[in-house]
């Protein structure tokens, strides 16, 4: 059920980066929704208890996160790369703690931070909108004042 849950919340958010997003945020769109569909393919791909597959899918994402934040001035994205790189960090967990049966404690956590990834995608959907209607505003008052 909570799978579901946050699949729902996860495809709210996407639909929100597509319906009133720019560039960067039909592009994050673009990367979850592939991730929605390769995670499951990657998921097998396991070192002992090091999930590699997922590891290297969520690697990827934290590097398309860094380099939007980098090269794009919206404040959501900076926010994105840095939940993404706590999920990315997680992965650590069965390296450093072999055979101690910590493997949920990294699933649970990045089940958790992605919820706040999730919320990030609502906050750029907003951002991105409310920066069209700044330009537009600047672009009224730059008219008024000529």
């Amino acid at each position: 059920m909570a799978t579901i849950a946050i699949l729902f919340i996860t495809l709210l958010g996407v639909v929100a980066l597509i319906r009133w997003g720019g560039v960067e945020e039909r592009t994050v769109a673009a990367v979850v929704l592939f991730l929605l569909v390769a995670v499951r393919l990657v998921e097998p791909w396991k070192i002992d208890t090091w999930r590699a597959g997922v590891a290297s899918l969520d690697l990827g994402f934290l590097v398309v996160a860094i380099l939007l934040a980098l090269l794009r001035d919206r404040w959501w994205l900076t926010a994105l790369a840095g939940f993404q790189a706590i999920a990315v960090l997680t992965h650590v967990v069965p390296l450093l703690a072999q055979h101690r049966h910590f493997t949920w404690t990294g699933v649970t956590i990045r089940l958790e931070v992605w919820l706040l990834i999730c919320l990030t995608f609502f906050a750029g959907a907003w951002e991105s909108r409310a920066a069209r209607r700044f330009d537009r505003e600047n672009r009224k008052d730059d008219a008024n004042d000529a």
